[in-house]
């Protein structure tokens, strides 16, 4: 809790012009500082939890090697963000608006057990006395400080530890609430009352200055720390995520740029709400991961700026009472971690939903096998041993010419009844689509279906490749089924279409009629599984299917099918299909 109020010499601020390399390179400096701390998180969670999507208690903590690491880098950054911090806001008489040190050991103290936890403290501690030396703050000051810190890192990471399996994450409001509890509010509340004495301010508004910088750092710098860490812990994302951050960190940055780093002549405040798009592309696209980093971007600029003179928030150069800007920044990371919070709430409902259908598809699936089975193997036989025996039974009959045709007659049936069979027994379960694989079985039933039904069907085919997952076949191979029956049942025309072709990643699927359409989006329509249930296969393989009709010119049912990867970093629904 270093560095209070900072003051420099009484010269006035220089009013030339932004030096824009200088802006620069303390950017780069930020960047460089984060890199390392997610480097070394990275090599942390390595070690801690193979590929693992947190860390739970259950798992070990890091070998001695690793948590030295840790120790050392904690001690370190305690040390050199605030020295940066100094650097950024070097102005007479300046009161800085965050206190890094404290957000940087909590955060720190997440990823070690808790038997290491007075080492990493001391550790800590040793660069923010360090520091406090170095820029003149008396011993009694420094010693407020340093029992101010001690008790709100420990309420802070007692209270993250108890309540926490693991590395805090901020994906549902549940957790963002704890997570706020006790290190945003309780920790810097208690924490106040120790380090306004030490600040050389009036007591009541020494304690609002320290409260604020505590909470502040607390809902920027260690939300990034923890997101980065559980971020680079989890399942590995794919180029375009990181691209798409990038994209959206360089347009926050410019925007961000031009609100906050502007003369007063030229700041416009309708620039803050052109931040608003970048913020919600975080919130909505990129998870805490994203919105945290974002956060971090406008606190940086928007403390430069004010410091210097410039933006919505300046005071002659001077920041004498930081609370405008404070509050500010509070409310934006606030508000935006809760929306994200939300988000992530309901894309993880979304994937358990997910799971829930496939495992359903799954049980359908597997009943149709056992029906099919019994159907074959049971009934089938039953069936056509019956046919044996009338054919036996006929030759009683041989006098009576009316009762051998009966006979005759009664064993045709048995016979149809057991072709009925086989074809329900295929219907329920295509084994031969695994031996021929999924174009000829498609082929081969709509051959089938069509002679069954007396419907002309024209089947097509173009570079589908031969070898397909499972799954994937099984799911195309069903919607064709449903899509079929459902022209052959309501559409009351003679011919269908059927057209698949592959893609370079994917399996298209369409199938079309000339007879009586419907209203796609009418309640008794919406209500049917079999739509339904085309549907949630194409959905649960990350494709879609899409359905055009009319009353005139009959329907199109068209189906897309991906061929990478389902979902990424778990296990995909369809496995269960």
């Amino acid at each position: 809790m270093s560095g209070t109020v900072k003051t420099y010499s009484s010269e006035a601020p220089s009013k030339e012009g932004f030096k824009s390399k200088r802006l620069a390179l303390r950017f780069f400096f930020v960047q460089c500082l984060f890199t390392t701390v997610a480097f070394s998180l990275k090599f942390l969670s390595t070690n801690m939890h193979s590929g693992s999507a947190r860390l739970p208690s259950s798992v070990p903590f890091p070998k001695f090697g690793v948590t030295l690491l840790i120790v050392c880098s904690v001690a370190v950054l305690c040390y050199l963000v605030p020295v940066l911090e100094g650097m950024l806001i070097a102005n007479p008489r300046t009161v800085w608006p965050l206190w890094p040190s404290c957000a940087i050991l909590v955060a720190g103290l997440m990823f070690v057990e808790s038997r290491i936890w007075p080492l990493l403290i001391v550790a800590s501690f040793t660069g923010i006395i360090l520091l406090d030396l170095q820029i003149g703050i008396s011993i009694k000051s420094i010693g407020w400080f340093i029992l101010a810190d001690t008790v709100q890192a420990l309420i802070a990471a007692w209270g993250l530890r108890k309540f926490f399996d693991g590395v805090p994450r901020f994906d549902s409001i549940g957790a963002l609430g704890r997570y706020a509890l006790f290190a945003v509010v309780l920790g810097p509340f208690f924490a106040a009352f120790f380090s306004a004495n030490g600040v050389g301010l009036d007591y009541w508004a020494g304690w609002r200055v320290c409260f604020l910088s505590e909470v502040l750092a607390f809902v920027t710098l260690t939300p990034a720390i923890l997101s980065w860490g559980n971020h680079l812990a989890g399942a590995r994302r794919p180029r375009a995520y990181y691209l798409e951050l990038a994209l959206q960190l360089s347009g926050l940055f410019f925007f961000s740029f031009l609100a906050f780093t502007s003369s007063q002549q030229q700041s416009l405040p309708v620039l803050l709400y052109a931040l608003l798009p970048f913020l919600l592309w975080a919130a909505l696209r990129l998870g805490p991961t994203g919105i945290s980093t974002s956060i971090i971007v406008v606190c940086f600029l928007t403390v430069w700026g004010a410091v210097h003179g410039r933006g919505p928030f300046p005071e002659e150069g001077t920041i004498r009472d930081p609370s405008a800007i404070q509050l500010f920044l509070v409310f934006v990371a606030s508000l935006f971690l809760v929306l994200t919070a939300v988000v992530e709430e309901r894309k993880r409902s979304r994937d358990l939903l997910s799971n829930v259908t496939g495992r359903l598809i799954h049980a359908q699936e597997q009943e149709r096998i056992r029906i099919a089975r019994e159907l074959h193997d049971d009934v089938g036989q039953r069936v056509a041993l019956v046919s044996i025996t009338l054919d036996q039974f006929k030759g009683s009959f041989e006098g009576n010419a009316v009762a051998g045709e009966e006979i005759t007659d009664l064993r045709d049936q048995v016979k149809q009844i057991a072709s009925d069979l086989q074809t329900i027994s295929h219907e329920l379960h295509p084994s031969f689509l695994d031996t021929l694989g999924l174009v000829q079985a498609a082929k081969s039933w709509c051959q089938q279906i069509g002679q069954r039904r007396q419907v002309e069907i024209v089947f097509s085919s173009r570079d589908v490749p031969s070898s397909l997952r499972h799954e994937v076949s099984l799911s195309t191979f069903r919607i064709l089924q449903e899509a079929v029956h459902n022209s052959c049942k309501h559409s009351e025309g003679k011919k269908i279409e059927v057209s698949l072709w592959g893609g370079r990643s994917s399996i298209h699927l369409r199938v079309s009629d000339w007879g009586k359409g419907f209203d796609p989006k009418a309640e008794s329509v919406s209500k049917g599984l079999g739509l339904t249930s085309m549907q949630e296969r194409a959905r649960l393989l990350k494709g879609k299917v899409k359905i055009a009709s009319n009353q005139r010119n009959g329907t199109t049912i068209s189906a897309h099918i991906p061929l990478g990867q389902l979902i990424t970093g778990k296990k995909s629904p369809t496995d269960y299909c």
